[in-house]
């Protein structure tokens, strides 16, 4: 065998070997999904079965309508107040992660890189410690939902909106990430900008937010599907159901002692459908603002 045929059959060998492990890898990850579709399909009495069965052994959809009607309020309630806590919360984390990370990137002032160390170590802090501190706040916030000038005398934030959405708004992560992006874009560009005219809140929504659009999608998508999944602080700071999200309605689905899998693997299709959806549709650009990230630093 010469050598170039040698070479060349490593390099089917090892193009062959690397389809391989990614198609399993692949099938490692979908099969959740397709155990979570199928599953959905089964009665109480198969869903508990043990050992289990991947296929129906008959179809049931009408667990579709029985997750749609099972919480206390209709699943629909519950996907509006996800819906408007993810899209509100997100909007106002852009905004205020744009801004912070515009700062740390383009401005200079005396203590930039300690702050921005500060603000970086708070990502070693676990959410779990925040808790208690956040609850205080948020119920002794003063002069609201009848509290003082002091914060006592009333519930303050408490099971609201508010409340829910306004903890994490400067997530540090994002404010890292949106940091990245605008040290990338040359410096030429601000000097060309300030010829024209142009300044600081000019130079970053005119200039700064187009180029850096995949970067902004992708922290975007991280507070809509952060805010979308939560389920302990909005438990936490609410009693009202009408304002509760699809997260706290998924644990209804559950009793003491038997669980209908079949209607809780529909309600989990219901609930994953639209981020699955967010993401087809901006995946590129949330992939092209992942790579970025790291450029420059």
């Amino acid at each position: 065998m010469s050598p170039s045929l040698a070479q060349y059959n490593r390099r089917q060998f090892s193009s062959a070997l690397s389809y391989v492990l990614l198609i399993a890898g692949a099938l490692l990850v979908i099969f959740p999904f397709i155990w979570m579709l199928l599953g959905s399909f089964k009665n109480i009495e198969e869903s508990n079965r043990f050992p289990p069965t991947i296929w129906p052994e008959s179809w049931h959809p009408e667990n579709y309508a029985q997750a749609w009607n099972a919480p206390p309020s209709t699943l629909g309630r519950y996907l509006l107040n996800s819906t408007v806590i993810a899209v509100t919360g997100t909007t106002l984390q852009v905004l205020i992660c744009t801004l912070a990370g515009y700062a740390f990137a383009m401005l200079r002032f005396r203590g930039r890189e300690v702050l921005f160390l500060l603000v970086l170590a708070t990502t070693m802090i676990p959410n779990e410690v925040t808790l208690i501190p956040n609850f205080v706040t948020i119920r002794r916030f003063p002069l609201l939902g009848g509290n003082d000038l002091f914060g006592a005398g009333g519930s303050g934030l408490y099971d609201t909106y508010i409340a829910i959405v306004l903890p994490g708004l400067a997530g540090a992560f994002n404010v890292f990430l949106l940091r990245q992006a605008f040290m990338t874009v040359p410096h030429e560009y601000w000097e060309a900008a300030q010829i024209d005219g142009c300044g600081s809140f000019g130079y970053l929504w005119r200039v700064m937010t187009p180029l850096t659009l995949p970067t902004l999608l992708t922290v975007a998508v991280f507070g809509f599907i952060g805010r979308w999944n939560g389920l302990l602080w909005p438990l936490i700071v609410t009693r009202s159901e009408s304002l509760r999200p699809v997260q706290v309605a998924m644990t209804y689905y559950q009793t003491e002692f038997l669980t209908d899998y079949g209607t809780l693997m529909a309600a989990s299709i219901l609930v994953t459908l639209p981020i699955i959806v967010l993401f087809l549709l901006i995946q590129r650009q949330f992939i092209s603002g992942v790579v970025s990230a790291g450029l420059k630093g």
